[in-house]
């Protein structure tokens, strides 16, 4: 199952300006990566368990359900967070110059293959 994770998120990768790809668990472990060698997957998993409890709390307080996807745009950059089956995420890092559509794109159907092999 890890090399059939790596494989699915390696597709990430294709699309230009993604740099990182993580799965995570709630509790912040990270259970698989992908991208560039100098990002800190350790702390991105940790740092986004983290905004993804924040964003379970927000949805709850406005019985708006589940969280199922955030997007984040920062001045230099974008993350992408989705939810997986048993309690992980996947946390898409990208450039600032990232098109969002692209990237969108290509986190459902990662979701969906993620969903189909997790389960």
């Amino acid at each position: 199952v890890v090399n059939e994770v790596v494989d699915i998120l390696n597709r990430l990768l294709d699309v230009k300006e993604v740099k990182v790809a993580v799965v995570v668990g709630e509790d912040g472990l990270v259970l698989d990566s992908v991208g560039a060698e100098e990002a800190d997957v350790e702390a991105i998993g940790a740092i986004c368990a983290n905004g993804y409890l924040s964003f379970k709390r927000i949805g709850e307080e406005l019985n708006y359900g589940a969280v199922v996807q955030s997007i984040t745009r920062f001045q230099s950059g974008v993350i992408v967070l989705s939810r997986l089956p048993n309690q992980l995420t996947l946390a898409v890092v990208a450039t600032e110059k990232a098109n969002l559509a692209k990237v969108w794109d290509a986190t459902g159907g990662i979701i969906t293959d993620m969903a189909r092999l997790l389960r």
